[in-house]
């Protein structure tokens, strides 16, 4: 199976990423680096592998980045079966499916995304996904509801 892979790391602040020196250092030809917006401190690598052990392909690409960034710290990670959307419509529409399933109800998925969110320093999502960072950002409130849901369907 073909699986996608998104790995977002981050750099201290005091040290700006050039994105094009690290697809250049990275083995294979497949990777593609994008730069975030936040002062180039953070950039995520995109890759697709065929294969079933999924955490190994995670682990080669996280130590492909560690070998040309060693400080760098991983900060996201996201895998789908999906090609990835690369286009800013498509990564909105991307967290407005990913919300819902989250969510259960695309009523409540809207919702949540159109009211100040006290985790997003009391920004609106909607608002915020227009921006690479702002996406980044709602991302990870996501990631770590969907990681909160997992855990409480395992506990309950």
């Amino acid at each position: 199976m073909k699986h996608h892979f998104t790995l977002t790391f981050k750099v201290p602040e005091r040290r700006a990423v050039d994105v094009e020196q690290v697809a250049s250092q990275i083995s294979g030809s497949d990777f593609q680096v994008e730069p975030m917006v936040l002062g180039g401190t953070e950039f995520s690598v995109h890759f697709s592998r065929e294969g079933d052990h999924t955490m190994d392909l995670l682990d080669f690409a996280r130590q492909q980045v560690l070998n040309v960034i060693p400080d760098a710290e991983l900060v996201c990670m996201d895998m789908t079966d999906e090609v990835p959307a690369m286009s800013m419509v498509d990564d909105i529409t991307k967290l407005v499916v990913r919300a819902c399933q989250l969510f259960g109800d695309s009523d409540l998925a809207h919702a949540w995304l159109s009211q100040p969110q006290a985790d997003l320093d009391g920004q609106v999502p909607k608002v915020l996904m227009v921006a690479a960072e702002g996406r980044m950002a709602v991302s990870r409130i996501l990631a770590r509801l969907e990681s909160r849901n997992n855990l409480k369907n395992l506990v309950g």
